[in-house]
């Protein structure tokens, strides 16, 4: 697979509607000029996901996520850019033929696309291992079959058997030339600490492949057979590149389509309970592969539907996945229940023992809400009528309830819940606001400790080639720091949206005269030569923001800045800054600016708004040169050092003055205040 070629992508990105796009995995809804939709990459109550239209960009405001529709379709499916640009020239029916591609991209596609290969000679090894050899046939065909499976229910879920001896599956695989390298990161194989040879790490097990969406093999699932203790029952695939376990859903390639048509998703934990639903023509299922309830999972169920039918077994374990699962799906907005299967039966065996239509009638007629299986899962022994017990219980209900975004829905089981258990709805009320109010101050409480830590490790970003690394000046505390870079971001953000306008000036612009020779105005000037002549030699702290400013500089300098070239910018980095700073970090209010609050308003007085950031900026970088000649002086002073010290004070002067004149065009006198004074 080579790089497709420069006509052929423009044409892509002509055809696409990232509307359209976007709106396969998320509902949309429009409002003002973008589209809203809560976020497939997090929980949240209120949509933050913006899509505007007009310059074909998302933004994710829960996990900061953002770029093109190529960008989304990454994020969403792990894609390649080039994986991207295919899936988009399928959907508009544009044919794409392949050009040579950059060697660092091609050994990073190569690998990727390497490892889906070695997955796939594996899941074909243990199918044709367990359908025709003596081995597999003896032991992981006559247990399938025990099980109840047809050959036919085999094939479509490709099952296998790994063998029991040393090493036959990785002598095949090095014998047909699969790299170590690759047999290793996917968990295929282990290495001996003893003779440094390869074994394999399946053996004696039958094999469940796991298939991503589109039906790529990602990993494995083996299960032991026979009574052996000293292994456990079950493993999986190591975490690896392709595979995350808390990222995927057993079974969901058979089921998508399924679970459409019923809008319903049926979660199970086991391999064998989907398959054999699926045999049985319950094709709507999907389990968790043997890991609790994940966020990543749900996101994955809300593409194809809100409603989830929860199957888990009635001990303690499986009671605690399901009271945990409810929670998750609640918060993201989705509606659950649990159906609790009768005594010593799980999916299988019941589907089995009832039929299809059995089954569906009995999950019809069982299946509980929240409310319900809480009440029925209260430890025996329990008097509900004890106040303590009842307490207990009821803040519990409350602390779920309080989970749910939606109002009109959260208030209809506040009824619900007040009904069931005998109290006031103003009772359930105030228990709920209680349990929201403590759940707000947790996460407010967590979000704050993250955003802590992130700082700390956040890692020095390297200076790129040819990039002048500005060095901040000694005595600066680590807020000025961050005040100082938060403004080259808003410099960045007023050049890439308003590149292409011009300005009146007075400093720079001719004068423009009347008739009589008045000066009636000045002679407009590009935004970017303003910018230009002021911010040229003055490199910005972060060296991101100082690459994307000389690049745009470059650009102009060459004919004109197009934004598109920076929204499919080669490096990742760079695209999502660019795509960040097209859309706002804040929908504006109309109450704003009563309050006084700053407002990049870049229409409302584009002159002012292109001063403001670099006056700003310019002034913060002057009090840095001020206090670094201030601790020179002293030491010159101390050196006793005289023609040094008549330098220093002069250059002390002329910045004292500088800053006062920038003080003045802000309007301020010493102190930065008024409406730009959170810049």
């Amino acid at each position: 697979m080579g790089r497709i070629p420069q006509n052929i992508v423009d044409q892509i990105y002509n055809a696409m509607d990232i509307v359209d796009i976007i709106g396969d995995y998320v509902q949309l809804k429009k409002k003002g000029a973008n589209f809203w939709a809560l976020s497939p990459f997090a929980n949240e109550k209120t949509p933050s996901f913006a899509v505007n239209p007009v310059k074909g960009i998302f933004k994710d405001f829960s996990s900061g996520k953002g770029g093109t529709a190529i960008a989304f379709l990454m994020e969403m499916e792990g894609y390649t850019y080039v994986e991207a640009l295919r899936h988009i020239a399928r959907k508009y029916g544009i044919e794409v033929e392949e050009e040579d591609e950059s060697d660092e991209q091609r050994e990073a596609r190569d690998k990727r696309e390497s490892l889906f290969i070695v997955n796939e000679f594996a899941a074909s090894y243990f199918h044709d291992n367990l359908l025709q050899s003596e081995e597999g046939r003896r032991i992981g065909l006559s247990y399938f079959k025990e099980r109840g499976l047809l050959e036919a229910t085999i094939k479509t879920f490709r099952l296998g058997y790994a063998s029991d001896a040393w090493d036959a599956f990785a002598g095949e695989a090095l014998r047909r030339q699969y790299q170590e390298p690759y047999l290793l990161e996917l968990g295929l194989v282990s290495r001996s600490e003893k003779n440094d040879k390869l074994y394999d790490r399946f053996r004696g097990r039958v094999m469940f492949p796991i298939t991503n969406p589109t039906g790529k093999v990602v990993g494995f699932g083996g299960r032991i057979l026979g009574n052996r203790k000293d292994v456990g029952k079950y493993i999986n695939s190591s975490e690896s590149e392709i595979y995350h376990k808390s990222q995927v859903l057993y079974g969901l390639e058979q089921a998508k389509k399924a679970i459409r048509d019923e809008d319903l998703c049926i979660l199970t934990e086991g391999y064998l309970d989907v398959i054999l639903l699926h045999q049985n023509g319950i094709q709507h299922v999907v389990a968790s592969s043997g890991t609790a309830l994940t966020p990543e999972q749900i996101r994955l169920i809300r593409r194809y539907t809100r409603n989830v039918l929860m199957i888990y077994d009635g001990d303690a374990a499986g009671i605690k996945a399901a009271l945990r699962g409810i929670d998750l799906l609640l918060e993201a907005e989705m509606q659950a229940k649990v159906l609790i299967l009768p005594d010593q039966h799980d999916p299988d065996s019941y589907v089995r023992a009832v039929g299809a239509q059995g089954f569906r009638d009995y999950a019809e007629r069982e299946a509980m809400d929240f409310v319900q299986f809480k009440l029925k899962v209260l430890p025996e022994g329990q008097d509900r009528q004890d106040p303590k017990v009842q307490t207990e219980l009821i803040k519990g209900l409350a602390e779920t309830v309080a989970l749910i975004p939606d109002r009109v829905q959260r208030q209809m089981y506040i009824r619900h819940v007040a009904q069931q258990v005998d109290i006031t709805e103003g009772l359930m009320t105030h228990a709920v606001d209680e349990a929201r109010r403590t759940q707000q101050r947790q996460a407010y409480r967590d979000r704050r400790r993250q955003e802590t830590q992130q700082a700390r490790q956040q890692p020095e970003v390297p200076a790129e080639e040819g990039v002048v690394e500005a060095k901040p000046a000694q005595g600066l505390a680590a807020f000025d720091r961050l005040s100082l870079t938060h403004q080259e971001r808003e410099i960045l953000r007023v050049l890439i949206n308003y590149h292409d306008r011009e300005i009146d000036d007075a400093e720079y612009g001719a004068p423009v005269e009347d008739q009589e020779g008045n000066r009636i105005a000045y002679e407009q000037i590009p935004l970017v030569e303003f910018f230009l002549d002021e911010l040229e030699n003055l490199p910005f702290e972060n060296p991101l923001y100082e690459r994307v400013k000389q690049e745009l500089f470059a650009a102009y300098e060459a004919g004109g800045i197009q934004i598109n070239h920076f929204l499919h910018h080669e490096e990742a980095p760079i695209r999502r800054l660019v795509s960040d700073l097209l859309l706002p970090d804040y929908e504006i209010s109309p109450n704003w600016r009563k309050h006084g609050a700053y407002v990049l308003d870049l229409d409302a007085n584009l002159k002012r708004t292109v001063e403001a950031p670099v006056l700003h900026y310019k002034s913060r970088k002057i009090n840095a040169l001020i206090d670094q000649c201030q601790e020179e002086i002293k030491a010159a002073q101390a050196a006793g050092n005289a023609a040094e010290l008549d330098k220093l004070l002069e250059s002390s002067m002329y910045l004292i003055k500088m800053r006062r004149e920038i003080h003045k065009k802000l309007g301020t006198e010493g102190a930065i205040r008024g409406e730009d004074a959170h810049l």
